[in-house]
């Protein structure tokens, strides 16, 4: 009865056990952004890219953190054309990555008060549940580190962004904002980048690393009923041996 009853107890608890989504490569430590869509604009140097202290941007954890620059300071030219830099301001909006394939977020086709936005990106799939929570560390560079929260101004503008082809939030990180958690559960694209806005002469970078999920430990209710009456039935047994002895 006993070993009956410890082994309910045993399931009871594993299935109390948070079941969390996972991020693939989200420490960069293995020195590339494999596992990452990742795209940006690449004029005049610009890159999203892999960095560290070997090329003078320290990472944020451990020895690699990914950085996302945005700037187009050249204009269109027989060298430079929308076909080699399509982040370019002075090219029609491309079309936008999506790893779910339910469509780009509306986030990145914006046009705030004339301001076509561009900018850089990493992004990939995740399968979470509703109540997971996914942390990360981040910094800011150059202009968009001295924007402010919300402002539509111009100043460039640093996201985080998660889609599941109906619902999109949209996290400000001009803010100090280094966590978001998934309200509904199923298959998520995940972004992080870089924006210009209307003056696409001073850059912007996004420095990103330790994309971790935190689980919700969230008990099911039949799990944690049988948990409670598993309990309480060897406490009642133990009650009734040492009243027989």
């Amino acid at each position: 009865m006993k070993r009956a009853l410890s082994v309910a107890l045993l399931s009871a608890a594993a299935a109390l056990s948070a079941h969390g989504a996972a991020v693939v490569n989200g420490d960069f430590e293995g020195g590339s952004l494999s596992g990452w869509y990742a795209t940006g604009a690449n004029v005049n140097g610009s890159s999203t890219a892999i960095v560290n202290a070997g090329n003078g941007y320290p990472a944020l954890a451990g020895n690699n953190s990914a950085l996302i620059v945005a700037i187009s300071t050249w204009p269109l030219n027989q060298n430079v054309t929308c076909a080699s830099d399509i982040w370019n301001v002075a090219c029609p909006l491309p079309v936008q990555f999506s790893p779910s394939g339910a469509g780009a977020p509306t986030f990145f086709s914006q046009n705030v008060a004339g301001r076509y936005m561009r900018g850089g990106f990493i992004a990939q799939d995740v399968n979470v549940e509703a109540g997971d929570t996914l942390d990360w560390v981040s910094q800011r560079l150059g202009e968009v580190a001295s924007g402010n929260v919300g402002s539509p101004g111009n100043v460039d503008n640093a996201f985080f962004v998660a889609f599941n082809g109906s619902t999109e939030a949209v996290v400000d990180l001009r803010g100090n904002v280094s966590s978001y958690t998934f309200a509904q559960g199923g298959l998520w694209s995940i972004f992080f980048g870089v924006q210009q806005t209307e003056d696409p002469y001073v850059w912007s970078a996004l420095k990103v690393d330790s994309i971790a999920f935190r689980a919700a430990e969230v008990p099911e209710p039949d799990s944690l009923a049988l948990a409670f009456a598993a309990g309480g039935v060897l406490f009642w047994q133990r009650r009734r041996q040492r009243s027989a002895n």
